[in-house]
């Protein structure tokens, strides 16, 4: 039942109002509750230092992120561009995103210094001891959202989580930030979470996974020799279904064909090794254009974020002052089709795709991320990698370059196995 008081109506708009304009602001006060520090280590810890401090281990767990799922809205095995279209998502955009924030999230869990090697892979179809899988929920220049699962190498989830980071639409103002990527402390956080994972493992579990990982991959040169080593089965975790892969076993030390299958593995992290330089030149190549992208949408990213809320927060006082005209029975009043007006001119915020196109910086950045972001795969140069006296041309995207590599190292083995 509406309220025939309008001094009481007019003290429920006002109340309303001051409140929605208060959901709107952040304090930007700054806190002085630091503890004084000054002097050499005086906080206890180098401020330069990004290791983290692990108890004394001799084992070390080697982490592949494979390229990350772009987030591209799917129609069964297709894209959606309808779906895209009204999502705002440049396609070549986020595929290039999808490969430089799996090589960001390399260096930040290198940086921890609490993992053998981290590689860049481009996919899961590689060996390891864990696995960093990445999705891009959203990426508008001033949020980003990523979701992370890590999986170890018997193929169970450890843990999923989402990470998202705001830029400041101040940040460009800063000169200090002067080639630095906006979006790094997402990138720090998921680094963190890795690293927890790993606390939680006890030397026990980190030496199974190891050993889990070297019979997987001496099972897949050679099943019939190391099938009886690994039970497989399908097991089901948070709602996700697996194949987990268990010990039953493990082979001598001095296995002959374990040997020779370690010889093998080590030429195939010499490939993965050289694929790091590969990705870095991509991240080089597109650093300058994908910050221009950023500095130059930051600001309609965030006009368009606060035209929303300021049309939402409209639309709220536009039905308050339509039920106050219901209540002081002046239902012509002109307030409410004043309000009207004014939520329909805000309906209409401003969309990405049509900054950049309008842009010249952006039309500059456009064409070199259209042209680094055609596909999900690294397209590498061919290259010569050799092995046993024997070189093979290796050409075609990271992707098939690694299966035909991998390919060539199982050739290699069956053919020394039928020799002896």
């Amino acid at each position: 039942m509406i309220s025939k008081n309008p001094y009481r109506l007019a003290a429920l708009l006002i109340i309303m109002i001051v409140t929605l304009s208060a959901c709107q602001s952040t304090s930007n006060k700054n806190t002085r509750n630091a503890p004084l520090a000054v002097g050499p280590n005086a906080m206890g810890q180098d401020s330069y230092s990004t290791a983290k401090a692990l108890p004394q281990s001799d084992i070390f767990l080697d982490v592949a992120v494979p390229v990350f799922d772009p987030g591209l809205p799917m129609d069964g095995n297709k894209v959606d561009y309808d779906e895209l279209d009204e999502m705002d998502i440049w396609p070549q955009l986020r595929r290039a995103e999808a490969k430089r924030f799996a090589v960001e999230t390399k260096r930040a869990i290198a940086a921890t210094q609490a993992f053998g090697s981290v590689s860049v892979v481009p996919d899961a179809n590689t060996s390891a001891d864990l696995y960093v899988l990445g999705t891009v929920l959203h990426s508008d220049s001033e949020f980003v959202r990523l979701e992370v699962t890590v999986v170890d190498s018997s193929g169970e989830p450890l843990d999923s989580e989402e990470f998202e980071h705001q830029v400041s639409k101040s940040y460009f103002r800063d000169a200090l930030n002067e080639g630095k990527d906006p979006y790094q402390p997402v990138f720090d956080q998921v680094a963190d979470y890795v690293y927890r994972l790993l606390m939680d493992l006890s030397e026990q579990q980190k030496q199974t996974l190891k050993n889990t990982t070297l019979v997987r991959y001496a099972h897949y040169y050679s099943p019939e020799a190391f099938k009886d080593y690994l039970k497989v089965s399908i097991d089901r975790k948070n709602g996700t279904r697996f194949y987990k892969y268990e010990l039953n076993g493990l082979p001598a030390a001095d296995d002959a064909m374990l040997q020779r299958i370690e010889v093998l593995r080590n030429q195939e992290m010499l490939f993965v090794d050289r694929l790091q330089d590969q990705f870095d030149v991509f991240q080089q190549s597109t650093d300058d254009p994908y910050h221009e992208w950023q500095r130059e949408t930051l600001p309609e990213a965030v006009r368009a974020r606060e035209a929303r809320a300021e049309r939402n927060t409209k639309a709220v006082v536009g039905a308050l002052g339509f039920i106050a005209a219901l209540a002081l029975g002046n239902n012509s009043n002109s307030t409410s089709t004043s309000v009207a007006k004014t939520a329909g001119a805000l309906g209409s915020v401003w969309l990405l795709k049509d900054a950049y196109q309008a842009n010249h910086n952006l039309k500059v950045a456009s064409a070199v991320i259209d042209e680094m972001g055609q596909g999900l795969d690294l397209t590498l140069s061919p290259q010569v990698m050799e092995f046993n006296e024997q070189q093979v041309e290796l050409s075609g995207t990271a992707a098939e370059q690694y299966q035909q590599w991998k390919a060539h190292l199982r050739k290699m083995y069956h053919l020394e196995t039928s020799a002896n």
